[in-house]
């Protein structure tokens, strides 16, 4: 369906879509999968009434939530992948230099920065690499939280002396970004906090360097930053579930709009009783053909009419019309798809078929085989002077492309006219085929090019004028 970038993203224009290849992007894949989802459980009134709401905190329903999630899980995965290598690189370039501040310190500074994050970083980056793992993402980011404020401690205690609360702090603070940044919900960053603020406690009863008082001073302090931070934690939250339900709401009525627009472009190009397109739409089609095609390309142009169609109304009525018209045009719709034409209903009960890259003998069989099959299908005409039966006349003019003087669609059309009055003058149920001349001016090189074999006696040709 669409192929989009997130709503955390910069460009939030759901009209773009891909068509690169074959194969969809993941994004448009996702977006389908909410939009469905969103129609299938009727939670549309839903989204408009949260998006109606002002000035608190949005939340959804647990549907729309884990809908809305899923919207978000490339962006949020992206933040969360990001912060978490940017942690684990800092970590392991701050290793030479706070060796050269405690030397004495550094087979704790590598244990810590280096091996003990590492080793919390692999499940951390596992646990974001599929939607829908909210507890293994809550709890890997609880375990790399205790994971660098244990490092801290042990190059803290290592250092001694003011240098151990540098550290804590230091890690505190680092740490405390996991609770603005990380995407996780609003239960799993408070726990993250809370497990912070757990670790941060148990500092302060192990730093030499800080009595009973003081320990309990920080750590209230510490909590209050920590506590904002998840206040500020879930109102991104909320800001972030309504511009994902602003896009899927922005989405869906393009795609409206669009299913409108070509709604009315196939009501405005087609003829509505037969599929056909309309005489508007396989004039431009000619017009283009004339127009593209590449110099020596044959195209031919056959006007088909229904014979005795007014004495099938006088005599059926006008349903009966109907019938036969509805035939025809079933019958150029597959023929349009066998051979590559393009077929119209120009009015009444005529049609005309456009033939790109046919040659005169091609194009004639190919009509002949048509008339055959709409004989087989038997369609009642009692009143036909020709048969009992639905049956059609047509006219065949075949243009060269670069060569053919005159190739102008009216032109071409008009020619195709009068073969077609041949056809009927010549006793109906029949095609008269035209060539233009590529030389000087235009003439007829082949005329009265008609339909010779005669059908057997069962096919029903006895009532034909000469």
């Amino acid at each position: 369906m669409l192929a989009a970038r997130s709503p955390g993203s910069t460009d939030l224009d759901p009209g773009k879509r891909g068509c690169a290849g074959p194969r969809r992007p993941a994004a448009a894949a996702t977006l389908d999968e909410a939009l469905q989802r969103i129609e299938a459980e009727g939670l549309w009134a839903e989204v408009d009434a949260k998006l109606k709401t002002t000035g608190r905190l949005l939340t959804n329903s647990p549907q729309l939530e884990d809908i809305c999630r899923l919207i978000l899980w490339s962006e949020n995965r992206r933040i969360a992948t990001n912060w978490l290598w940017g942690v684990t690189l800092i970590m392991w370039l701050s290793i030479p230099f706070d060796g050269l501040v405690v030397p004495d310190a550094l087979p704790a500074i590598v244990a810590g920065h280096a091996v003990l994050t590492t080793l919390a970083l692999v499940p951390a980056l596992r646990a974001w690499r599929q939607p829908g793992s909210d507890t293994a993402q809550g709890v890997t980011a609880c375990l790399f939280v205790s994971i660098v404020m244990l490092a801290a401690v042990l190059t803290g205690r290592q250092a001694g002396g003011t240098n151990f609360e540098r550290f804590v702090m230091v890690g505190f603070f680092g740490m405390a970004t996991a609770v603005a940044l990380l995407p996780l919900r609003v239960r799993w960053t408070a726990l993250t906090v809370l497990v912070l603020n757990a670790n941060f406690v148990m500092c302060q009863f192990i730093n030499p360097a800080v009595d009973g008082a003081a320990g309990v001073l920080f750590t209230l302090y510490f909590c209050a930053i920590s506590g904002a931070l998840v206040a500020a934690r879930a109102a991104m939250n909320s800001r972030q579930r309504r511009s994902a339900l602003l896009w899927l709401r922005e989405t869906r009525k393009t795609a409206l709009l669009k299913e409108s627009h070509d709604r009315l472009h196939v009501m405005a190009y087609t003829d509505a009783l037969t599929g056909l397109r309309n005489r508007q739409a396989i004039s431009e089609d000619f017009a283009g053909l004339l127009r593209d095609a590449p110099a020596g390309e044959a195209l031919s142009v056959g006007m088909i009419d229904i014979d005795d169609f007014k004495r099938l109304n006088d005599s059926r009525g006008h349903a009966a019309g109907d019938q036969a018209l509805r035939a025809v045009g079933s019958l150029l719709l597959d023929f349009s798809t066998a051979h590559g034409a393009i077929c119209g209903r120009i009015g009444g009960e005529e049609f005309l078929v456009l033939m790109p890259r046919m040659a005169t003998e091609d194009a004639l069989a190919r009509v002949k085989t048509l008339m055959e099959t709409l004989h087989r299908m038997n369609v009642p005409n009692p009143g036909s002077r020709v048969a009992d039966r639905v049956t059609l006349s047509a006219g065949l003019v075949t243009v060269i492309a670069g060569e053919t003087e005159g190739c102008h669609p009216e032109f071409v059309m008009r020619r195709a006219d009068v073969a077609l009055y041949d056809a009927k003058n010549r006793g109906r149920n029949r095609v008269v085929a035209t060539t233009l001349s590529p030389a000087p001016g235009v003439r007829e090189l082949t005329a009265l090019v008609e339909e010779a074999q005669r059908r057997p006696a069962a096919a029903g040709n006895r009532g034909c004028r000469a």
